[in-house]
């Protein structure tokens, strides 16, 4: 819903104009009168006004100032200038902005209406606006590598994306990766030379360390970089062209079909890692001679789906931690699940790794992603149910500890505490201690869980249906005062639109139209009663103006105030009002 001010210091032109864009003008505004450009300066201060139609001339500040001082602060707001003189200095004088229309006070109500009406066409218009849709795609071009970066990061974090939602992401993005491939990752951790300070930029040297890797492998590979929280360097790898089988007739066919039964793809997968280990020692050459800096390079022996980076990541990190630099250089190294510097079983570091989504796993419960949580919640629980099922109780155990805090710290910060109630006793104990029952722990929070987001929503509808009671109970005891939404909005500390639209969903009643309701009650009931007259009826209820309100009284129920009274009377008897 748009709004409109209007602005005259004569309280019929207000008052007429009001009375037709309200009752006649068929459009849907809010519309708020002022009597002078300070009132209107009021208004303008506290709320965005998307029209203001006001005079030229009126005492104090003048119509032009009062535009000045609009396009200062407002650009974008629409002005409507009406004057009783045609005068051509006037004229210029505004049109030096644009927004701004000029008409005649003579000229009427249905000109003026026109002229709101194209303002309304203009306003709609801007939010479709070719150059700033150009300008976007523009500041989206210079923002890329940003937007590369943090969704990488998602889904290295876990985030959880289905393959559709993946693909329209890299298109948008223009991510020169395939969403659907498989990739490979790679791990950098600096060994800065000794004669480098500590306040050395690691994220630039790791920048400059990408540049070293772009020169030797970029025309091989589409790839993705970026440097974790800890300092570790990150690369998300892709040949730029997968080629399973050699080209028909070719010595390399020979060989391939003179293999001892290995696959194609297992070979073609195994080349791949030898010949991307070749490129990163030039690269580690020319970073610690170039540079002066040493790196460990770890590389995965395999290549991974996009659902499993994030795990792949968190143990190739644990891995490359243990690489120590020998006589100030650094190494190369290779990752594969079966190496012997790996004590810990499969199972094992699969419930562990499931631990490093819990942030992301908060981050779901506090936005009310519903689906998503749970997705990643079950995720989460089957790892440490898998682990108990391979009599690793206490890896289990590392999963539902953790878990656990998790859920009850959102149990503290939303003061929900009393609520563990609704669990039964023993479940309530397994919450605060799951190594009581590992086998049902996980049973126990998923139901835990499923109560925060049934409390949270219960929590949020409760609030809703506070504000709505606080503001029919405010309209009902006001009725003669300023309930213009602007107002409202800032007693319920909202935003205008917002409340408008929160009104209608919760009550189904666009919020004016209670207001009006309420209102054309309030008179009803008065006019039941000899004791007004209807002019003190009408303030009463809300009506500055006697003739509007005796149009509105018409329009919502077919006569006037006065004959409603007299119908009433006539109906009710004489000794009804005794």
């Amino acid at each position: 819903m748009k709004r409109m001010l209007i602005v005259d210091d004569e309280p019929f032109i207000v008052r007429g104009l009001y009375e037709f864009m309200m009752l006649e003008s068929g459009l849907e505004l809010d519309v708020y009168k002022a009597y002078s450009a300070d009132e209107a300066i009021g208004w303008l201060q506290r709320t965005k006004m998307d029209i203001v139609v006001t005079d030229i001339r009126m005492p104090g500040m003048s119509g032009l100032k009062l535009l000045s001082w609009i396009k200062a602060r407002w650009p974008y707001c629409k002005v409507i200038l009406l004057t009783g003189h045609d005068a051509f200095d006037y004229v210029y004088e505004a049109i030096r902005y644009d927004g701004v229309r000029y008409l005649l006070k003579t000229e009427g109500y249905e000109a003026i209406l026109e002229m709101v009406q194209g303002a309304i066409a203009e306003i709609d218009e801007t939010h479709r606006m070719e150059d700033l849709i150009a300008t976007a795609d523009r500041q989206l071009k210079l923002a890329l590598p940003l937007l590369h970066r943090e969704l990488v990061y998602k889904l290295l974090r876990g985030e959880r994306m289905t393959e559709e939602r993946r693909v329209r992401r890299f298109e948008q993005l223009e991510l020169p990766m395939d969403p659907r491939r498989e990739l490979r990752l790679l791990l950098g951790r600096m060994e800065l030379a000794d004669n480098e300070g500590d306040d050395v930029d690691r994220d630039e040297n790791g920048f400059r360390i990408n540049l070293v890797l772009e020169r030797y492998m970029g025309d091989k590979y589409a790839q993705a970089f970026l440097v974790w929280e800890d300092g570790t360097l990150v690369w998300l790898l892709q040949p730029a062209t997968y080629e399973s089988q050699p080209p028909s007739g070719t010595l390399l066919e020979s060989l391939s079909d003179a293999s001892d039964g290995t696959s194609s793809e297992a070979s073609d997968e195994s080349g791949e890692a030898f010949q991307l280990k070749g490129n990163l020692e030039l690269a580690l050459e020319t970073c610690e001679e170039t540079l002066g800096v040493s790196v460990h390079f770890l590389l995965d022996d395999r290549r991974v789906r996009w659902e499993e980076a994030a795990d792949r990541l968190a143990a190739l990190r644990r891995e490359i931690a243990g690489l120590s630099a020998i006589e100030g250089r650094g190494s190369i190294a290779g990752y594969a699940d079966s190496a012997t510097f790996m004590p810990k079983t499969r199972v094992h570091d699969v419930a562990l790794l499931q631990v490093k989504k819990l942030d992301l796993l908060g981050n779901l419960l506090e936005s009310g992603q519903r689906k998503p949580f749970f997705e990643l919640l079950e995720e989460i629980v089957r790892s440490a149910e898998h682990a108990i099922a391979a009599d690793q109780q206490h890896a289990a155990l590392g999963v539902y500890y953790p878990l656990s805090l998790a859920l009850l710290a959102h149990v503290h910060d939303w003061q929900m505490e009393d609520k563990l109630n609704s669990l039964r006793e023993s479940d309530a104990k397994i919450v605060h201690n799951p190594s009581l029952a590992p086998d049902r722990a996980g049973e126990v929070l998923r139901q835990l869980a499923e109560l925060l987001f049934d409390w949270r929503q219960s929590e949020k509808d409760s609030r809703v249906d506070s504000v709505i009671l606080f503001l029919q109970q405010y309209v009902q005891e006001h009725l003669g005062e300023d309930l213009s939404l602007v107002v409202l909005a800032e007693l319920s500390r909202l935003n205008p639109s917002y409340l408008s639209r929160l009104f209608k969903k919760a009550t189904g009643i666009n919020l004016n139209a209670y207001i009006q309701e309420a209102r054309l009650g309030k008179a009803m009931e008065l006019l039941r009663q000899p004791d007004y007259k209807v002019y003190e009826i009408a303030k009463l209820s809300g009506y500055d103006y006697a003739p509007y309100f005796t149009k509105i009284f018409r329009k919502a129920l077919g006569m006037s105030p006065q004959q409603y009274r007299d119908l009433h009377a006539a109906s009710s008897g004489p000794d009804d009002h005794r």
